[in-house]
């Protein structure tokens, strides 16, 4: 008999066996649409669809992170789904998760892992995501998603007291939370052994300017082409007369240094004494500067920034990579700057908040 560790995705179609008494061509095309919207989604987060069962599905994921993803992103879709549809006819899903060693009989999934993600799955409201104690210590190392924490309840058929942590529902007037909505805290306190920048890597602050200046001093150029041939005065005139204006460099200068600030790329390496919350820690300072939840590519975090700040203040993607203790990261060179400030007035005072 064969165990693994598996992350474990249950999902249901509530309400199902009525839409099936008021109109079963109505609820058939609505499993459909919902057998289409999760196998799409699966497929998306590298999941792996064990089997259907009428109008629920067990799914497995190779990380916490892309089942919680695909659980969310699933609400998302199937609440866009409903948008011009009448209630009764809306298609409402609720989500279990878990995770934990599961045994393969028979090449199939079994075991009590199965049991208690289908029980999580039918303590979560339509439209809402019920997970496990360890899903969510899992989970919560690298997203901070706003639950309602039942502490030491018991689950149906399930030997012991369980901690079980539940997602607002996506339709909140409707299935109203019965507890008070809670923030895992990130008041974390850390040691900083070493932070170095990494030489050698990303573009240079010299070279980025340096082409930035080549780049706009090309445009002048193309620019004063275009303006003699709509004038008497030959290139050259104007291109002199361009380059010896003191206004040129006041333009030029500033400007190449702002765009090599947002452009240029540094790397650097990050040491902590402890090996716990290293990921949390990153994704918290990160949050603060102004950069959404990270994303798992290839064993990298991937932070992008708010749409906000990308658009306003020009921020750009940092990459991460957590190993143990230690965090390597690259980003644009303002920002990278900016953050291993941060880091270390957060170790010394637990502010984020710079001078």
């Amino acid at each position: 008999m064969q165990k693994n560790e598996v992350v474990l995705m249950f999902s249901d179609i509530r309400g199902y066996s009525r839409l099936l008494e008021l109109d079963e061509q109505e609820a058939l095309e609505i499993l459909s649409k919902h057998n289409e919207i999760s196998q799409q989604l699966i497929n998306e987060y590298n999941g792996n669809l064990i089997k259907r069962l009428d109008d629920s599905i067990l799914a497995t994921f190779p990380s916490v992170n892309d089942a919680f993803l695909c659980a969310t992103d699933f609400q998302v879709r199937i609440k866009e789904f409903n948008l011009n549809r009448k209630k009764p006819e809306r298609l409402l899903v609720s989500i279990g998760l878990h995770k934990g060693e599961a045994e393969y009989r028979f090449n199939a999934l079994a075991g009590e892992q199965v049991n208690v993600t289908a029980r999580l799955q039918s303590m979560a409201e339509p439209g809402a995501i019920c997970m496990s104690g360890c899903f969510y210590s899992a989970i919560s190392r690298m997203i901070e998603p706003k639950v309602i924490e039942y502490r030491d309840i018991s689950i149906e058929n399930i030997e012991g007291s369980h901690n079980v942590y539940k997602t607002l529902s996506i339709y909140p007037t409707e299935f109203k939370a019965e507890r008070p909505v809670i923030h895992q805290r990130s008041d974390f306190r850390y040691r900083i052994k070493d932070i170095e920048h990494i030489k050698g890597t990303g573009s240079s602050f010299l070279g980025t300017t340096l082409v930035a200046l080549t780049g706009l001093s090309i445009f002048i150029l193309l620019i004063a082409g275009l303006q003699s041939q709509q004038s008497n005065d030959s290139a050259m005139v104007l291109i002199g007369a361009w380059f010896t204006a003191p206004a040129t460099y006041f333009a030029l200068i500033p400007a190449s240094l702002f765009f090599a600030a947002l452009y240029a790329r540094r790397k650097m390496r990050a040491v902590f004494e402890d090996i716990r919350d290293v990921d949390r820690i990153l994704a918290y300072i990160m949050a603060q500067l102004g950069y959404r939840q990270p994303v798992h590519r290839k064993g990298f975090l991937l932070f992008r920034p708010e749409p906000g700040n990308y658009f306003i203040l020009g921020m750009r993607k940092f990459s991460a990579r957590v190993d143990g203790n230690t965090i390597i990261l690259q980003g644009p060179y303002l920002y990278m700057s900016r953050l291993i400030k941060m880091l270390k007035n957060y170790e010394q005072t637990g502010n984020t908040k710079i001078n």
